[in-house]
């Protein structure tokens, strides 16, 4: 079995808790060779927590021209994401790479049109394209287990702490980005969106602009239509202190039943008041991504997170912020169709 030799750019809090265990569930896939971070200490505490002795740096230039690597994992700011992208493609190296992909659509735009034809695998980390439970609700609408499906509403409320975890991160508090919060989060539910309803066709949306630290929009109302004619909807909001704070409550009506998507448990409510419950096997997808990642770069396996599908996220919520912007209803581009999940979730 080859193991990929990968290299870490950027050593945050998503690689130590979010990627490292996934890393960690796949051991004879990938080994971490080298770490890459402006901060040594940094760098340092997550080669700590590794069996192995990395290269560590603080240059992007060692790094990138280090040919031990072969693939990268980038974990940035949001605004050095289309960057570091690139610096990886012009160096040789596979990429995956945190979502989203740039700070802005014009940005991501264009680091989608420049890699177009690049000859090595870019994988975007969302981790929602490989969620196993959003692919059983799916498989349930596509069966016609509750009927036509007539509404998609998905809620997000939760509070973003500014004083710990994701929420103290220092770019995060001074973002140079657009959408603050919004962006940076809501990236999430237009995936689950697009993988639980399909392209989207149009979309109006208020904003507002709730936290005290975190400054920028954080709170949304959405209303989408489907391409499909089905009917959506997004209650957000990073700045509330709720009783039952959720980041993914999500319920598919149709006309003879209903899918409810909490937590780690997916059930469906037939008509006739039948219940089935599917509990999630990979809840939040990063093992599956990874293994995703590597099945690309050894067997040339189609990447499910491409960049087209990122940016299809994106302009979502892009979009969504013009048309709260200019109280206008925004026309969303054609979607890129996303891979087949049954492959990798085996």
């Amino acid at each position: 079995m080859k193991t990929i030799r990968l290299g870490v750019l950027g050593a945050g809090l998503a690689v130590k808790h979010l990627h490292l265990p996934a890393l960690k569930a796949l051991p004879n896939s990938f080994q971490i060779v080298s770490i890459c971070d402006h901060n040594r200490a940094n760098a340092e505490a997550l080669a700590g927590l590794l069996d192995v002795h990395p290269t560590i740096t603080d240059s992007w230039v060692d790094f990138f021209a280090d040919s031990s690597i072969d693939a990268v994992l980038i974990s940035l700011p949001i605004q050095r994401n289309a960057e570091a992208i690139q610096a990886a493609v012009a160096a040789g190296k596979h990429v995956i790479c945190e979502k989203p992909l740039a700070a802005n659509l014009p940005q991501a735009e264009a680091l989608v049109a420049a890699c177009k034809h690049a000859p090595v695998k870019i994988l975007i980390a969302e981790n929602f394209h490989y969620r196993d439970d959003l692919k059983q609700a799916r498989a349930w609408m596509d069966a016609g287990a509750i009927g036509d499906v007539v509404l998609i509403d998905l809620r997000a409320t939760f509070w973003s702490d500014p004083t710990q975890g994701f929420g103290a991160t220092p770019w995060r508090h001074d973002h140079q980005y657009r959408g603050a919060v919004l962006a940076d989060a809501g990236v999430h539910q237009a995936a689950l969106l697009r993988e639980i309803g399909g392209p989207i066709e149009s979309a109006h949306a208020f904003i507002k602009d709730v936290h005290p630290v975190l400054r920028g929009p954080d709170t949304m109302v959405l209303n989408l239509r489907f391409a499909s004619g089905v009917l959506g909807s997004l209650c957000f909001s990073g700045a509330v202190k709720t009783e039952n704070p959720s980041f993914d409550w999500t319920v598919v009506h149709g006309t003879s039943g209903s899918i409810t998507i909490r937590g780690d448990q997916t059930t469906l409510y037939r008509a006739d008041g039948t219940i089935e419950h599917y509990q999630a096997r990979d809840l939040r997808g990063y093992e599956s991504e990874f293994r995703n990642f590597y099945a690309a770069i050894v067997d040339d396996e189609p990447i499910v997170a491409t960049l087209a599908s990122a940016l299809a996220d994106w302009r979502l919520i892009m979009r969504a912020i013009d048309a709260a912007e200019s109280n206008s209803v925004q026309q969303i581009d054609p979607i890129v169709p996303l891979a087949s999940l049954n492959d990798i979730q085996n």
